[in-house]
C-alpha cells in the first residue's frame, strides 16, 4: 500500500504560503506586491521599499502596500528623486552599515530629531520603521518594512523572524534587481536632455552635433525646436539628422528610438555601478539587531 504525503503550504497571506509566490515575481512586475505579503506573513508590514545602496545615489527597486491602491508613489519617489534620503538617519546609518559581514536591522526611532522635517514628508501615517540592509553579488540593499497606524508596532517576534530572513531578503533583491537591470527604465530615459546626450557621446561615434540633434530628437522637440535651440537652421538639422541614421545604419524615429533605448539600459546600470562600493563577501547569517 502507498502513502501519498500532501504538504500544507499555509494559507495565501501566510509567509510560508507567499515564499513561492515571492520567488516566481522575481524579475516581474508583481514582485514589489509579491514582496509585501511575504513580510506582511513574516512579521505584519503594511508596506515596503527596497533600494539599491550607492555612495551618492538610492535607486528603487521595489515599492507596494499590502493593499496596493494605498501605495504612496509619490512619497516613494520624492524620497528618492528629490534626495530626502540623505536626511533620513537610518538609511546614513545603512549606508554606514551596509559592507558588514552580515545583514544588519536598524529599529527607527521616530522620535530622533533628524526626522522633524522628514516624517510629516515621507512617514505621515507610519506607526513603526525597520530597514534591513545588506549586501549580495547583485550589490547592496536597503529594504524599508513599515508598519501602518493605527496598528501596534513591530512585535518581538515579527523583529526575530524578520532578522532569520535578512540574508535571503537581500539575496532576492539582489536576483530581482539583476534581472530588472537590463530592461530600459522608460520613465526616465527620456525626461533628461543632458544625460539623453551624455548616453549618445558615451553608446556612440556621433560627432557632437549629430548627437545633439538626435538627443533632441528623441526629446521630443521638432526640426524647429532643433533649430532654435542650436541656433542653427532648419535645413542644418535636416543634414545633421541624415548623417547620424546613416552613421547608426538607421532610417527613422522609430529605430533611433529603438537604438537609444538599448544603450540606455546599459549606460544607465554602468553609471550607478560606478557609484557603488567595491563588492564585500557576505560571510555570515546571523543578523545584528
Amino acid at each position: 500500500m502507498m502513502t501519498v504525503m500532501v504538504q500544507d503550504r499555509g494559507s495565501p497571506g501566510s509567509a510560508q504560503g507567499s515564499l513561492a509566490h515571492l520567488v516566481d515575481a522575481i524579475g516581474c512586475e508583481g514582485f514589489g506586491l509579491a514582496l509585501a505579503h511575504y513580510l506582511h506573513g513574516l512579521c505584519g508590514a503594511d508596506h515596503v521599499a527596497a533600494f539599491r545602496l550607492g555612495r551618492d545615489e538610492l535607486r528603487e527597486v521595489a515599492a507596494c502596500c499590502v493593499q496596493p491602491e494605498l501605495t504612496a508613489r509619490d512619497r516613494v519617489e520624492s524620497y528618492v528623486k528629490q534626495g530626502l534620503w540623505k536626511n533620513d538617519p537610518a538609511m546614513t546609518e545603512a549606508q554606514r552599515c551596509v559592507d558588514g559581514v552580515s545583514p544588519t536591522i536598524i529599529h527607527v526611532d521616530f522620535s530622533d530629531q533628524g526626522y522633524t522635517d522628514l516624517r510629516p514628508r515621507v512617514y505621515p501615517h507610519v506607526r513603526d520603521r525597520i530597514l534591513l540592509c545588506g549586501r549580495s553579488a547583485g550589490g547592496a540593499f536597503g529594504l524599508s518594512v513599515l508598519r501602518a497606524d493605527p496598528h501596534s508596532p513591530f512585535g518581538d517576534e515579527g523583529i526575530r523572524r524578520l532578522g532569520e530572513s535578512a540574508d535571503l531578503l537581500v539575496a532576492l533583491l539582489g536576483k530581482h534587481a539583476q534581472l530588472c537591470q537590463g530592461q530600459p527604465d522608460v520613465a526616465h530615459a527620456l525626461t533628461d536632455l543632458p544625460d539623453i546626450e551624455a548616453c549618445i557621446v558615451a553608446r556612440s561615434a556621433l560627432p557632437r552635433r549629430e548627437a545633439e540633434v538626435c538627443a533632441r530628437i528623441l526629446y521630443g522637440l521638432s526640426s524647429v525646436g532643433i533649430a532654435l535651440d542650436l541656433s542653427v537652421s532648419e535645413e542644418t538639422v535636416k543634414t545633421y539628422r541624415k548623417r547620424a541614421y546613416q552613421r547608426l545604419n538607421i532610417g527613422s524615429e522609430r529605430e533611433l528610438l529603438t537604438w537609444y533605448l538599448a544603450c540606455w539600459s546599459r549606460w544607465s546600470a554602468q553609471q550607478f555601478d560606478a557609484c557603488l562600493r567595491p563588492a564585500v563577501p557576505v560571510v555570515a547569517t546571523a543578523a545584528v539587531h
